[in-house]
């Protein structure tokens, strides 16, 4: 990890390892039980895992990581060099991992300042490699949370799932909500509003659910000064590089483009078919 200020965010993030690896952020595992065996979220665990456990009827859950596990990861950057530390981390409206970091920094060797993103999936992420591109120019620990903080409130997650029932078993969203949708056989766009899942629009196919999200966060973009996005899908890999070259085409000015799946943990509770595309807006130190 360069610079005297350690980034680490958490496997949620959906941070491909190339990227977490040329901006030296660590990454902390959330967990995934598949019939009651769990296992950290990584290369051996992960979305392609979820899906195949799902569509073979496995119960399927998640949990937040543990405080060790998070102890381990603030020592580690502690003997690597880092005198601070900033956890870019999951909504804490999502997931409990903002309060192991919490309890964990509390026993830490060096500071640490949990930083709740207020979204997730490359949201997060890319709050993650905003902060520590800012570190490695020798920036203070004021400095790279703001900055963190300010490339996670810039960004939009919007997403659409071919079934709402993933996200009631795991209480993302009411089960009115995900009864609706399957009464009335509609397609949900999703967004995380205020650090939670809202729908926020409702069409009659798939096709024209994953124009809306396209389109939601290609408008988002328009308002950025330097834009950056992700195209994440679960299954149909075929369509998620098609949109990511669409979407490259249509924005040369784009700041970084990932193609990446949702983490295994997320698709536990999105399930096969989800499409997410994320806006964010990067600094230009940042490529």
């Amino acid at each position: 990890m360069s610079g005297a200020v350690a980034v680490i965010t958490d496997s949620a993030a959906s941070l491909p390892s190339a990227l977490a690896r040329t901006w030296g952020i660590g990454v902390v595992p959330l967990q995934v039980t598949i019939d009651g065996e769990a296992h950290d979220e990584g290369e051996k665990m992960g979305a392609d895992h979820v899906i195949e456990a799902l569509i073979a009827g496995r119960e399927a859950s998640t949990s937040q990581p543990s405080i060790a596990a998070f102890e381990r990861a603030f020592a580690r950057a502690a003997e690597e060099g880092a005198t601070h530390i900033v956890a870019v981390l999951i909504s804490a409206k999502m997931s409990g991992t903002v309060n192991g970091a919490r309890a964990a920094a509390a026993a830490a060797d060096v500071p640490v300042t949990v930083v709740d993103s207020g979204t997730l999936a490359m949201a997060t992420g890319f709050a993650a490699v905003a902060a520590a591109a800012l570190a490695r120019e020798g920036a203070s620990p004021g400095e790279v949370v703001s900055e963190a903080e300010r490339v996670a409130r810039s960004s939009r997650c919007v997403f659409t799932v071919d079934t709402l029932d993933f996200l009631r078993r795991g209480g993302r969203v009411s089960p009115a909500v995900a009864a609706v949708g399957r009464v009335l056989s509609v397609r949900p766009v999703l967004e995380l509003v205020d650090g939670e899942v809202a729908v926020v629009e409702r069409v009659r196919s798939t096709h024209r659910a994953r124009a809306a999200v396209l389109e939601r966060a290609e408008a988002a973009m328009a308002e950025m000064a330097r834009p950056a996005s992700a195209v994440m899908m679960l299954g149909d890999a075929s369509y998620g590089d098609e949109a990511a070259r669409d979407l490259e085409e249509r924005h040369p000015d784009l700041r970084l483009l990932v193609r990446t799946p949702v983490s295994a943990v997320l698709a536990v509770h999105t399930g096969p078919g989800t499409f997410a595309v994320v806006a964010a807006d990067l600094p230009a130190r940042v490529r």
